[in-house]
């Protein structure tokens, strides 16, 4: 028996970014000015920045490529920007999918001799699925009779570096007050397949066709984790031995895009300093806040995108004034000297100077709350067993006797849409490393999240006592796909054991981490209602759900006809309150970072839930 991806064997790899967010599409009809610059280092959610762009599917993140120019690409797949295939009734549909369309330019007045050029970085694949020969990623231009003209096309092609375009936007039908450009790819309808990624995107008057280099040194975010054996874990677990739970050092990427004088990239290196930021987003607390010394990042080498490393050493924490932990690490750049390149051969890019500044800063986050986590919140694919009544668990090993109250399951959603499906969740001991006895089951039905990264919570039907070693297991019960969240950033795919009979075998196809994470915790089964700002709580509850958690600011919800919202702190006084909703989102970026309670009215029902906000 294998274990499959995408109806493929597995090949998978390595991320960052843990926090995403959903906020709404907004829209802009005033056509802006140039310069056009984007990176989308600044993006705090998987959705494009509305202020430049119209989305047509393309999620932005720091996960799906290898080695990019500056922190945050534009990806371009099969799913649109909730992660669900465009076609559903046929695995093998193939057409358009999606699209990233600049809001209007304006170009009136210009001339060919102002030399307007549109640059962008782009790769195929990264860590995701290869476009196949068919398969494509296309730029058009917007004309002034209103008509999209195909200025460029790549075809499939195994690439895992960045290679930079440079499109002359001269002529004189483009040069019009509502100008726009597009990126659109085309492949496979059905899933998370022919995977492209964009950045650095560029558009400007006084440029030239050989303008390939910038005077920049860019972040493009961390190589690991603070934790070694898990991305997020309870702490209490941690707290029981915190120096073998962390690593070393903590690597962060750094780029360093301007021109090489010497051969080889040996000239031309950046002395640049760092901040090193160490801090728990819960408490407030700082832990460490250094300035670091000059280092020297040599040139980005076009042809292979090989990227500088950054170490930082790391401490053990050992002191929380909480019983929850949500710890902020951070890496960025006391100062650079940036700006357009002076005297450089081949190079009169003049990116103005602020914009240049957006990717000198990232950050990584380590969730040490009630539950254990392998991945890093986002998924690159999904995966599952190839056979009917295939089996699957996934190891995690306590350093001290817990219980087990409910299970996440992020879902990828593949070639139908399978949600309503039962599947049977298993909670099982270990024996000599292996799953064995069974020591809770339950039937649950496959639900889709309503973000692309979102989980699902299964609670279980009693608390879970385990000692140290347990696995979560489950079995499917026909031949559908239920396409598990892959991680391919981390890869704990040792973990992992399937079976298709009496037998369970150790993974050693899978290079990555499964997106299931136990929860844990002694949970009180109280059908009286509780006290203070969680009264009314009732068994709906279940199926009511707020994300994305943790959360920088913006919050959704997936029930309709919601009246008011109510929200405490821990000690149950009430910090907010707002009725006549007209959405199904909140805005809470005004409330400093810590656990909240908000309680979610209907006029008939009431809907608890327990959020983490950081900033």
């Amino acid at each position: 028996m294998k274990i499959f991806l995408i109806n493929r064997p597995v090949t998978i790899y390595r991320s960052v970014i843990l926090l995403l967010a959903l906020c709404s599409q907004l829209t802009y009809s005033q056509s802006i000015t140039l310069p056009f610059f984007e990176d989308f280092s600044q993006n705090k959610t998987s959705l494009p920045n509305p202020k430049l762009w119209k989305n047509g599917g393309a999620s932005i993140n720091n996960t799906f490529s290898i080695n990019q120019p500056s922190v945050n690409v534009a990806t371009f797949d099969s799913r649109n920007s909730a992660g669900i295939p465009y076609n559903f009734s046929n695995k093998f549909a193939y057409g358009g999918t999606d699209t990233l369309t600049s809001v209007a330019i304006d170009l009136s007045g210009l001339t060919a001799k102002d030399s307007v050029y549109l640059s962008f970085y782009w790769e195929a694949k990264g860590l995701g699925e290869l476009p196949d020969n068919d398969d494509s990623l296309v730029v058009s231009f917007l004309n002034d009779k209103n008509q999209w003209k195909t200025i460029w096309r790549q075809e499939g092609i195994s690439k895992d570096a960045f290679t930079q375009k440079i499109l002359s936007v001269n002529k004189t039908e483009y040069l019009h007050k509502n100008f726009q450009f597009r990126f659109e790819t085309r492949g496979r309808q059905s899933g998370a397949f022919d995977m492209w990624n964009v950045d650095f995107v560029y558009l400007n008057k006084k440029r030239r066709q050989i303008d390939f280099y910038t005077r920049d040194v860019a972040l493009i975010g961390f190589k690991n984790n603070y934790l070694k054996r898990y991305s997020a874990m309870p702490l209490k677990q941690y707290l029981v031995n915190p120096k073998a739970e962390v690593n070393d050092k903590m690597i962060v990427g750094v780029q360093n895009l301007q021109y090489s004088v010497k051969p080889e990239g040996k000239g031309g290196a950046r002395g640049v300093n760092f901040i090193w930021q160490v801090s728990d987003t819960m408490s407030k607390t700082t832990y460490l806040n250094l300035i670091k010394s000059t280092v020297n990042v040599k040139p980005f080498i076009n042809k292979n995108n090989k990227t500088e490393p950054e170490t930082n050493t790391i401490e053990p924490i050992t002191k929380f004034s909480k019983n929850e932990a949500v710890l902020k690490f951070t890496q960025k750049f006391v100062y650079q000297d940036v700006g357009g390149p002076t005297n450089l051969p081949d190079s009169t890019n003049n990116i103005p100077n602020e914009l240049l500044l957006s990717n000198d800063s990232v950050s990584i986050y380590t969730p040490l709350l009630d539950y254990y986590a392998y991945d890093d919140g986002t998924a690159e694919t999904g995966a599952d067993t190839d056979q009917t009544l295939g089996k699957v668990a996934i190891k995690f090993t306590l350093n001290k006797a817990d219980t087990v109250n409910a299970v996440r399951f992020n879902f990828t959603p593949f070639f139908k849409d399978i949600s309503g499906q039962f599947f049977l969740l298993q909670i099982m001991e270990s024996t000599n490393g292996k799953p064995s006895k069974v020591l809770h089951q339950q039937s649950v039905k496959v639900r889709y999240a309503t973000d692309i990264n979102g989980f699902i919570e299964y609670p279980l039907d009693l608390n879970i006592a385990v000692k140290d070693t347990f696995f979560v297991s489950w079995t499917k019960i026909n031949e559908d796909v239920i396409g598990v969240g892959v991680d391919k950033n981390s890869d704990f795919g040792a973990n992992i054991y399937y079976s298709l009979g009496n037998e369970w075998i150790q993974n050693k196809s899978l290079k990555g981490s499964l997106m299931v994470r136990p929860v844990m915790g002694y949970k009180i089964y109280s059908s009286k209602p509780t006290t203070g700002p969680l009264a009314g709580e009732g068994e709906n509850d279940k199926q009511f759900t707020v994300y994305p958690n943790p959360n920088m600011g913006l919050i959704r919800w997936n029930f309709e006809n919601i009246k008011s919202v109510n929200i405490f702190d821990v000690s149950g006084k009430e910090v907010f309150y707002k009725e006549t909703l007209d959405s199904q989102e909140l805005d809470l970026k005004d409330l400093p970072e810590n656990i909240y309670y908000l309680n979610f009215s209907d006029g008939k029902k009431n809907f608890i839930r327990k959020i983490v906000v950081v900033h």
